[in-house]
């Protein structure tokens, strides 16, 4: 299925596609399970049986992935045209877009991160009293897969799409790091 693809995450539509198939795998997971239940009732007559338990123990991914699609619910993906303004902010700027951090204490979404040259710039919709917050929880997992790089979290597009352009003039790519860096940010993304 073309929603498994790993190579989704951190595209634009990600959180739209995704919450499609999270949906449907979460209804096909709960149908099986009680399928397993009322073949086990139908066919011995009983509750209390084996097939129970194999229900019981197939509500487990079901219930997981119900827990998924509650937290996709939480978010959409961004509009067309808001997308296609961070395109030109970004353009030649190695980025990824709808990206679903978990902290210890709280969720953030962050519409859009760019990586040039170790500096990581990101765009959000979040409270400024939590920029710190984020950009810490960014700076520690880039740190602990050893990367290291300077985070900048904006609130505001003017702002993100100056420093966009500033790193665009200032600054070039040596390598793929820039890609590892986001590679890793996607990889801790819901």
């Amino acid at each position: 299925m073309k929603y498994v693809n790993r190579e989704l995450k951190g595209t634009w539509g990600y959180i739209r596609k995704q919450r499609i198939f999270e949906i449907v795998k979460t209804v096909v997971l709960f149908a099986m399970a009680l399928g397993i239940f009322f073949i086990g009732y139908f066919t011995l007559g009983t509750k209390k049986s084996l097939w129970s338990v194999l229900a019981v123990l197939a509500l487990l991914p079901a219930c997981k992935s119900a827990v998924g699609v509650i937290m996709l619910m939480r978010f959409s993906s961004l509009p067309d045209d808001v997308h296609e303004r961070f395109v030109r902010y970004t353009e030649g700027i190695p980025t990824v877009f709808e990206n679903i951090l978990t902290t210890s204490s709280r969720t953030f979404y962050l519409q859009v991160i760019s990586c040039m040259a170790a500096t990581v710039i990101a765009y959000g919709d979040i409270d400024k009293k939590d920029i710190d917050q984020v950009r810490e929880h960014i700076e520690y997992v880039l740190k602990t897969a050893g990367h290291k790089a300077s985070v900048k979290i904006f609130t505001d597009e003017e702002g993100f799409a100056a420093r966009a352009a500033e790193l665009r003039e200032k600054l070039s790519d040596q390598g793929s790091s820039s890609e590892l860096i986001l590679s890793t940010i996607k990889a801790v993304s819901l």
